[in-house]
């Protein structure tokens, strides 16, 4: 269920984009990011035309590279968590491992596109850096407007809400047990609004102070470690929270699924077979094969 949200960043825009293979209409959009990808970019800043050429052969190759080499290791994460959502009880521990392969992921992603994404930064007149920071800027105004201006209390209600809508379309109507896990779920997150804001912004001055200088021979190295080292700029209290919230959503979905009718399980498994297919109908040659690392 991996969304592409406005308020990510560019040089992650690319990242996340690729694993759009957890939305729905996945062939349509997979199909399509060729041309998805620069409109969305064009929401941070205006690439002129040669910065459009010179981007275009190399957003296709990383979608290559992806298709042939990332989507059998989903097709196989897939299956693997198909098969513990299925268990009567599903174990929180397999689940929260299956959670923490999603980094790994995001990882290959953000290592294939460093090179680009260094590149492509380092194209940028002084105008547009200033459209991107304005861009940036507009994004976290409006997260501040949704997430930490309402009071915790609000926020807390709204964690839950968005928490309900999200899963609506995987297991139906929830039942009364289930929407009282969720909101306790959402109580004991407590202030993380204000937490995962702050860290966001501490990465982004990081991002500043790299693109200030990229034309200086460190720029790379600063780009690299900003994409592939994204905790490395977490706060102690953020990065001890990552693993527990984590943990925290896989007992939630645990004990959802504990409590889920055979009219929830049976939509769940028909939304996961629904996502495979997609996704196999987007596999290009494999360099990859099933018993390796995956995801």
């Amino acid at each position: 269920m991996t969304l592409l949200p406005r308020h990510k960043t560019l040089v992650w825009l690319v990242a996340l984009s690729l694993l759009l293979g957890a939305c729905s209409r996945v062939g349509l959009v997979y199909r399509n990011l060729d041309w998805l990808l620069p409109w969305r970019l064009n929401d941070y800043l205006q690439l002129d035309r040669a910065q459009r050429a010179w981007l275009q052969p190399r957003l296709r190759a990383h979608l290559a590279w992806h298709c042939s080499s990332e989507l059998l290791r989903y097709l196989d994460w897939l299956q693997r968590t198909g098969v513990v959502l299925a268990q009567p009880r599903p174990d929180a521990r397999q689940l929260a491992a299956q959670l923490a392969q999603i980094d790994g992921a995001l990882k290959r992603i953000a290592v294939q596109i460093t090179p680009t994404s260094i590149e492509l930064l380092r194209r940028l007149s002084d105008r547009q850096v200033a459209e991107l920071y304005a861009a940036i800027d507009e994004d976290n105004r409006e997260l501040y407007e949704d997430y930490l201006e309402p009071p915790l209390a609000m926020q807390i209600a709204e964690r839950g809400e968005r928490m309900e809508e999200r899963l609506r379309p995987w297991l139906g109507r929830l039942n009364e047990s289930q929407r009282a896990r969720i909101a306790r779920w959402a109580n004991d997150m407590g202030g993380q609004n204000r937490l995962w804001l702050d860290n966001r912004m501490r990465w982004q001055e990081a991002l500043r102070d790299a693109i200030a200088v990229r034309r200086s021979a460190d720029f790379p190295e600063r780009i690299t470690r900003l994409l592939q080292q994204r905790q490395s700029y977490f706060d102690a209290e953020f990065r001890a929270a990552y693993p527990r919230n984590r943990m925290a959503l896989a007992e939630l979905f645990g004990d959802l699924l504990a409590s889920a009718d055979a009219r929830q399980r049976s939509r769940l498994q028909h939304r996961l077979r629904d996502l495979q297919r997609d996704l196999a109908e987007q596999l290009c040659a494999p360099p990859w094969s099933p018993g390796e690392p995956a995801p």
